[in-house]
């Protein structure tokens, strides 16, 4: 007796083999049986002109709102089962506390979380610009150790902040080899997205080679400076990253399907000495540090496109102008971009949507062999506010646009990218597989319709085209309600002590 049987579905298995008719037989929460089925089952979903996939592995999140927010429907409704937290260097801390909390809140989606640099560098040095000591080396190696023990499945860097901008080369190695020795991967936000982007690729090949360990770009992406940048530059990204594939360091790279990025404002237009010592606001505050980054911050927002392509989305200061752009606000205050930039960021920096990238790059990047699909998206807990299109709609844009629109990405690859690719990279060696044996994560979608909803301008809304998501064998989205059984599992490092 089986628990579930999906009959007559397309079966993708994740591993960009072609698809082939047959049947998806699951016991508890592992597969049982796949091709031709007989045998009775407690529950049979109809299949036919559908695709069965491995659930959607989301590997760049910022997902720790699943707390508070264990229904988690915005990925549920994606097809996504499972989410790798704790990236860009922000994590938790203690690692096994914040798995203890999710695994009791029970989840709807399999939970897994990298141990940030950031975090552990704030903990043990604040925000110092400079070199840790030896014993300070030594207390973040502690620490490093100590999550990967309690589960953390990898180590993340986001050297585009601070305090992670301070970092060198050989303490990040230090700290990689740590996560190395687990088995872990190293997911860097590198330094640089524009004019220094060849030399944060090298940079982060360096630690890879040095500390041998495998490298993940996280949410590659091209900034251009409007009439000064190269053609090619992303050809060339992309033919950096396979040079040093080719010399034996697995790099690889994950992407969401956006031409707009979301972080906070200060990260992006203020330089990273102004925020050392937890001083950001007050420096911004000193007319004498406005008048000495003031070229600086013009030139970052000219680099972005200009103060129209910066959309505020939250300002704890003043809400109302949440939808605006920074364009809108300076005339609403009668200043220019600039000054009302650093205005904003001394009353508390927002955060933005910056509309920044190419779409001809980010579908370059997205059709790479090297590149998976990552939503760079959280658990959002309520449909109001201004947010991100790519917490709601990421995987099933790539498939409407990538493969039945433009054509240029087969089905089996696209889910490749989004299943076995990102599982087995980031050591969930259970999933991301249609194969006998496997944990039970599913999607089953219809390739005719599915499609995101969510745009700039409507971002919570959700997707169509999905007709059903299983976790760990469990049905938790039968394509009009999800589950009150929420069955997703808190996923630990395979070599950890959890």
């Amino acid at each position: 007796m089986y628990d579930v049987v999906i009959r007559g579905a397309r079966i993708c298995d994740g591993t960009g083999n072609p698809w082939r008719a047959g049947d998806v037989a699951l016991r508890g929460d592992r597969i049982a049986a796949i091709g031709i089925v007989s045998g009775r089952a407690r529950r049979v979903v109809q299949g036919r002109g559908l695709v069965v996939c491995p659930g959607f592995v989301d590997v760049h999140t910022h997902s720790d709102g699943i707390l508070q927010h264990p229904t988690a429907t915005n990925m549920l409704r994606q097809g996504v089962t499972t989410v790798v937290s704790g990236n860009c260097g922000a994590s938790a801390l203690p690692i096994g506390e914040l798995l203890d909390k999710v695994e009791a809140s029970r989840p709807a989606l399999n939970y897994a979380t990298l141990i940030g640099h950031g975090t552990v560098r704030a903990a043990v040095m604040g925000a110092a610009k400079r070199k840790p000591t030896r014993r300070e080396l030594a207390e973040m190696r502690r620490l490093f150790d100590a999550a990967m023990r309690e589960g953390a499945v990898g180590m993340s860097s986001g050297l585009f902040y601070v305090p992670g901008a301070y970092a060198h080369v050989g303490e990040l190695v230090e700290l990689a080899k740590v996560v190395a020795a687990y088995g872990g991967p190293y997911a860097t936000h590198k330094r640089s997205a524009g004019g220094k982007v060849f030399e944060a690729l090298r940079e982060a090949a360096t630690i890879g080679k040095r500390a041998g360990i495998a490298i993940e770009v996280s949410h590659l992406k091209i900034l251009h400076r409007r009439g000064r940048t190269r053609q090619g530059r992303v050809a060339q990204v992309l033919a950096t990253i396979e040079r040093y594939r080719a010399q034996g360091i697995e790099m690889t790279c994950d992407v969401h399907p956006y031409p707009a990025t979301f972080t906070g404002l200060s990260s992006v237009v203020i330089p990273p000495w102004v925020a050392k010592d937890g001083r950001l606001c007050e420096r911004m505050r000193d007319t004498g540090v406005r008048r000495r980054i003031r070229a600086e911050v013009a030139g970052k927002i000219a680099w972005i496109g200009g103060p129209d392509k910066i959309t505020i989305a939250s300002w704890a200061a003043d809400p109302s102008v949440n939808g605006k752009s920074l364009a809108d606000v300076a005339q609403a205050r009668r200043g220019n971009a600039t000054s009302v930039a650093m205005d904003l960021i001394a009353e508390g920096t927002p955060r933005c949507i910056f509309h920044a990238l190419r779409p001809e790059d980010v579908a370059q990047i997205v059709c790479h062999p090297a590149v998976m699909i990552a939503s760079d998206g959280g658990v959002v807990g309520s449909r109001k506010g201004v947010v991100h299109p790519r917490n709601y709609g990421t995987f099933p844009r790539v498939y409407r646009e990538y493969v039945r629109e433009r054509k240029t990405l087969r089905i089996e690859e696209v889910v490749r990218k989004m299943t076995s690719m990102p599982a087995r990279k980031f050591g969930l060696n259970d999933r991301g597989l249609i194969a006998t044996g496997m944990k039970a994560d599913l999607v089953l979608f219809d390739p005719d319709r599915i499609a995101e909803r969510a745009t700039f301008e409507r971002p919570h809304s959700f997707p169509v085209g999905i007709h059903a998501v299983l976790v760990n064998g469990r049905i938790a989205w039968d394509g009009k309600r999800a589950s009150r059984k929420r069955t997703g599992a808190v996923l630990r490092g395979p070599r950890s002590a959890g």
